[in-house]
C-alpha cells in the first residue's frame, strides 16, 4: 500500500499551498524510527489536512496488541509537525480523533503560516541529519543542561525521559499508563528526544522498541514515579559510542 493517498484526484491535491505543505511533511516523516520495516503507517491527504492511519497489515510478528506499531507512527507524527513547522505552517492536531475507527491515529490540520524560529528551522534539518547510531555507549554522560532539554522535551511531547542506571547515556522513554494514546505519545515523544539531541550535535541511538512483557521486567529498574518505559534509547556526546557504525531506524 501506498504511503500517501490522496482524496482527491489529479496534481490540484498535491500542488496547493496545504496539500503541498502535507505531503512534505508525510516525506519527512518517512525518515521517523519505527520497529519494524516498512514503515506501518499511510497518510490520506484531503485539502487542507492529512490523517494518520496505522497499517495493521506491516503490524511485526512480535506486536499482538499493536503497541510498538502505535509508538512507530507517534514518531511520523510528530517528524511531520516538527517538519510543517520549520515550513512555517501552522497545525491544528486531534490525536485518536474517532473511536469507531481505532486505526485512525491522527488527524493534522494546517491552520495557515506561521513564523518561523531558529530552533524549528534546526530540528526540521534534525530529521534528513538524523542516524542511529548502532555503537553501545561509552561511560560518557551528556551534560546536564542537555539532559534537561531532552526531558522538556520529551514532556512537551506527551512522554517522559528517564536515565537507566547505572549505565551511562542509556534512557527509557516513558509513558503515563499503557493504552493506546500513551503509545503514540511514546512516539512523539521519542521523535522529540532524537530531533533534539541531533540538533544539540549528540549522537543517538534507537535500542529497542519495548513489548508489553519486556516494559514491564524494565520498569522495575526504573525509580518510583518514573512511568512505564516504551522504547530505550542511548544519548552521548558526539563521537563517544564506541564499536561499529550508524544507520537508520
Amino acid at each position: 500500500m501506498v504511503a500517501i493517498q490522496y482524496t482527491e484526484r489529479g496534481p490540484a491535491a498535491r500542488i496547493g499551498a496545504a496539500g503541498g505543505a502535507l505531503t512534505r511533511a508525510a516525506l519527512a516523516a518517512m525518515e521517523a524510527p519505527a520497529h519494524f520495516d516498512p514503515h506501518p503507517w499511510r497518510w490520506r491527504i484531503d485539502d487542507d489536512r492529512a490523517a494518520l492511519i496505522a497499517d495493521h497489515g506491516r503490524r511485526a510478528p512480535d506486536d499482538p496488541d499493536g503497541r510498538l506499531l502505535t509508538v512507530s507512527c507517534g514518531a511520523a507524527l510528530h517528524h511531520a509537525v516538527t517538519a510543517l513547522a520549520g515550513d512555517g505552517v501552522g497545525v491544528d492536531v486531534r490525536r485518536l480523533p474517532d473511536a469507531a475507527e481505532p486505526g485512525l491515529l491522527a488527524i493534522v490540520r494546517c491552520t495557515g503560516p506561521i513564523g518561523t524560529s531558529s530552533r524549528s528551522l534546526r530540528l526540521h534539518r534534525a530529521i534528513a541529519m538524523r542516524r542511529s547510531d548502532r555503537r553501545p555507549p561509552t561511560d560518557a554522560p551528556i551534560d546536564a543542561s542537555a539532559e534537561g532539554l531532552l526531558r522538556a522535551a520529551a514532556q512537551g511531547a506527551g512522554g517522559g525521559l528517564c536515565p537507566l542506571l547505572p549505565s551511562a547515556g542509556r534512557f527509557a522513554i516513558t509513558t503515563a499508563d499503557d493504552g493506546p494514546r500513551d503509545w503514540l505519545g511514546a512516539g512523539e515523544a521519542l521523535s522529540a528526544v532524537l530531533l533534539n539531541a541531533t540538533a544539540e550535535g549528540l549522537a543517538t541511538r534507537v535500542e529497542e522498541f519495548l513489548p508489553a512483557e519486556d516494559a514491564t521486567r524494565l520498569a522495575w529498574s526504573l525509580p518510583a514515579g518514573a512511568g512505564r518505559p516504551a522504547v530505550v534509547v542511548g544519548i552521548a556526546p558526539a563521537g563517544r559510542l564506541s564499536g561499529g557504525g550508524g544507520a537508520r531506524r
